[in-house]
């Protein structure tokens, strides 16, 4: 399966979760919006009862309350359908009518407003409440709030009866219901936020490792290919001069019997490089590697190397030269190596004719060894990634399509080796001008400054 069908499975099954979570938080928050409603229908009625007494008490007169119950069978036999709930609803109104008529009383809305808060408190609700009386319409006569009681956003209870005339009735009210809500489903959201992140990262970590598996599958098809692309031709050229020299023909001719020899030599060592440099690198990433540090001749080193890749290239090679410090401490075996690697990418990726710049010199804390070609150069967009292992981002085209072919070990092998030396390794690049390589490498401070001269090398230089 392609990785953009992965990412848009996963991009559905994420948008289907949120969609779930979302239906299940709007059917709790209707829930405890339907549980607070219902709540405090049940608290309202005896919120107010309390409070009626609580103002009868408080009156100076010592009279006693008298109430007649009068029942009549024609009118609305449905309210005896439940005599307890219709006696209670009958006392609290003439409870109501005695408290306002016989002791001039009205509703005081401080105390029944302080009342129906701590109920609501009581029972895990603690919202602010408002009172009114309203009328038969709904229109409100006297309110404990400035609010609009009946605009969006608040809860209202039914009216409750205050006079057996039906002209007054008394209405409690939540102003701050989402409040209560949200506060009692806090714990609900916290859950599901953090469900949800979790939900995302694990997402997006399957989508990593996925997508680098898919990368590493490329990368070894890549790196297989490269290898035998690039073994092929030294373990042909082995085979070959194996089976002429078994011939015994060239036993009459020592000249070219030797150049065999050599060749065969040649060829087998370019096949022990490749696979000590797979082996170096496997113990440079895993620190298993043990460097010897020495002050080394930057000038021995590159001349050396400068002479082999003049004598086996094929394409017209011009040095220069600009060296203002002779000597690094570091280990010579893996340092040279490594400008071995920058000069073979210089030859490699250049035209019929390269000019290389060898340069060095010292800062206040650190040498520089600088390896500069006017080659084909690097795309900016290859350049953040050139020092990957195994980074052929074309690489194996190139080999298919007849270009220069490797293992793409190269470049992280000298970004590995300045690594290991506590150093670093910069790149500076335009595509089609010139390529600059940079290894910083520590400064010792008892590094030995001398020339370093090498009278058995003969090789053109131009200053």
């Amino acid at each position: 399966m392609e990785i953009k069908h992965i990412r848009w499975i996963a991009v559905v099954g994420l948008i289907a979760i949120v969609e779930l979570q979302y239906v299940w938080l709007v059917n709790t928050y209707k829930l405890t919006k339907e549980s607070i409603q219902m709540k405090g229908e049940e608290l309202f009625p005896e919120a107010a009862l309390q409070e009626v007494f609580l103002r009868v008490s408080k009156t100076k007169k010592d009279s006693t309350v008298t109430m007649n119950v009068n029942f009549d069978a024609e009118k609305d036999m449905e309210t005896m359908s439940n005599p307890g709930q219709w006696l209670m609803s009958y006392m609290h109104v003439s409870f109501q009518e005695i408290a306002l008529k016989d002791f001039n009383r009205d509703v005081s809305f401080v105390d029944l407003d302080s009342i129906y808060a701590h109920m609501l408190d009581s029972i895990g609700f603690p919202a602010v409440v408002a009172s009114c009386i309203v009328d038969s319409t709904g229109r409100v006569m006297r309110s404990s709030s400035q609010l609009d009681i009946h605009g969006k956003g608040v809860l209202r209870t039914s009216p409750l009866p205050i006079s057996h005339d039906g002209t007054r009735f008394l209405q409690g009210v939540i102003t701050n219901p989402y409040r209560v809500i949200f506060r009692r489903m806090t714990l609900l959201l916290l859950a599901t936020v953090l469900i949800m992140v979790l939900v995302i990262v694990c997402i997006i970590y399957q989508i990593r490792i996925i997508v680098r598996q898919d990368k590493i599958a490329k990368l070894r098809e890549d790196f297989s290919y490269a290898m035998i692309h690039d073994m092929k031709t030294p373990l042909s050229s082995i085979l070959m001069g194996t089976q002429i020299l078994e011939t015994g023909k060239l036993d009459t001719q020592p000249e070219k019997k030797a150049r065999y020899f050599r060749i065969l030599k040649e060829e087998g060592e370019h096949l022990l490089s490749l696979t000590n440099k797979v082996l170096t690198l496997s113990k440079l990433e895993n620190h298993q590697l043990k460097l010897e540090k020495d002050t080394c001749c930057v000038r021995s080193m590159l001349e050396d190397l400068a002479e082999k890749y003049k004598a086996k290239a094929v394409k017209h090679i011009v040095y220069k030269w600009n060296l203002q410090a002779d000597t690094v401490y570091a280990d010579e075996e893996f340092l040279k190596e490594a400008l071995s690697n920058l000069i073979d990418n210089a030859v490699k990726y250049s035209g019929d004719e390269v000019e290389i710049t060898f340069s060095s010199g010292k800062l206040s804390n650190e040498y520089y060894i600088k390896v500069h070609d006017t080659g084909f150069g690097i795309p900016l967009k290859d350049q953040s990634k050139i020092f990957e292992k195994y980074e052929r981002a074309s690489a194996a085209d190139r080999s298919r399509y007849g270009g220069s072919a490797g293992f793409g070990l190269g470049l992280n092998y000298v970004l590995r080796v300045a690594e290991a030396h506590g150093g670093r390794v910069t790149l500076e690049s335009i595509e089609g001008e010139y390529s600059e390589f940079t290894i910083y490498l520590p400064n010792r401070e008892d590094t030995i400054d001398k020339t370093c001269l090498n009278t058995n090398k003969r090789i053109i230089i131009e200053q």
